[in-house]
């Protein structure tokens, strides 16, 4: 009886449970533009004007975002870490293992050990996984890669901070250039509006577009992290495709309709036979045996319409 409550209780909690929604990339992000304002609520707006954006990535030996903060902050300070979380106070060189994130190798905002592939998806807790719909293809997982290098990393991010940051427009009220740390809606790592350059966003639309990921909250990153972990399977949604262990596994509805009634039948049986078993210890049992006597009349009242060819059925 035990073994069918949890079973029930699972059932139960499983139909009451939030879902995961996922779906492709380019089925939640039409195009890349709404995928790094989407994803990110609003830490980034896209910019075509590349003189004055930034890029999460860059392989010159030159930041290019340097000049982007000239140009945009002349007054700003990039010397200091404006955001803290894992972040160091001061952006200083690393040292030659310093390659997963090796654009900022130079001036990191980031230690070592923030700055691991690993660590960096996992670093937030369980809810802020960017696989939580399954293994991204390595293209895509990479911009992903990169924009948390970009967020840990770069002293240029700072700048926008949205509770003290240097570039808040006072004309926003989203933003403060002073944080107060009495004020409980105040934080020190958030984000806002900070200009990212369109191409980049396109490439990741493109790396990424038939890989899933949480369609929750319109594709928002932040909404898809209030639902819980769960060791139910993902609902992929407009598609037969259910994620089982990372692995996909192609599912017609009706085999999914016969897989949860047979569960259901399952269910109803072990209950069933819990209760036979149980009514049998206690000494009423569902089911009378035939006793002898009763069988011996019927035989009398055959015997009675089959004359006397009867009784030698009986010997």
């Amino acid at each position: 009886m035990q073994l069918t409550a949890a079973i029930l209780a699972a059932l139960l909690s499983a139909s009451h449970a939030q879902d995961l929604q996922c779906r492709k990339f380019s089925d939640i992000y039409p195009t890349g533009t709404e995928l790094c304002e989407k994803m990110w609520d609003g830490a980034f707006v896209v910019s075509d004007n590349y003189t004055a954006s930034y890029t999460m990535w860059h392989f010159e030996d030159q930041n290019p975002n340097e000049a982007v903060s000239q140009t945009l902050h002349p007054t700003g300070n990039t010397s200091v870490c404006n955001l803290q979380y894992f972040h160091k106070t001061l952006p200083t060189p690393e040292g030659p293992d310093f390659t997963e994130c090796h654009p900022w190798k130079n001036e990191a905002c980031c230690t070592i050990q923030t700055a691991d592939a690993t660590n960096l998806n996992t670093a937030y807790g369980p809810t802020y996984r960017w696989d939580r719909c399954g293994a991204l293809s390595p293209a895509c997982e990479r911009f992903f890669v990169q924009e948390a290098c970009f967020y840990e990393c770069s002293p240029h991010i700072g700048l926008y901070r949205k509770f003290g940051g240097h570039a808040c427009n006072q004309d926003d009220p989203q933003c403060t250039q002073v944080y107060d740390p009495s004020d409980p809606t105040h934080n020190t790592w958030q984000v806002h509006q900070m200009p990212i350059r369109k191409d980049y966003c396109d490439s990741w639309l493109l790396a990424c577009a038939n890989d899933l990921f949480c369609a929750s909250g319109g594709g928002s990153y932040f909404e898809c992290a209030r639902i819980a972990p769960s060791v139910r399977v993902p609902v992929i949604v407009n598609t037969t495709t259910v994620v089982v262990d990372n692995e996909k596994t192609e599912l017609s509805d009706g085999i999914i309709g016969l897989i949860v009634v047979l569960g259901l039948v399952a269910v109803a049986l072990v209950i069933f036979l819990c209760c036979v078993v149980c009514r049998e210890k206690a000494g009423k049992p569902m089911f009378q045996p035939l006793t002898e006597s009763k069988g011996g009349k019927s035989d009398i009242r055959l015997s009675s319409v089959a004359g006397t060819s009867a009784p030698a059925m009986n010997a």
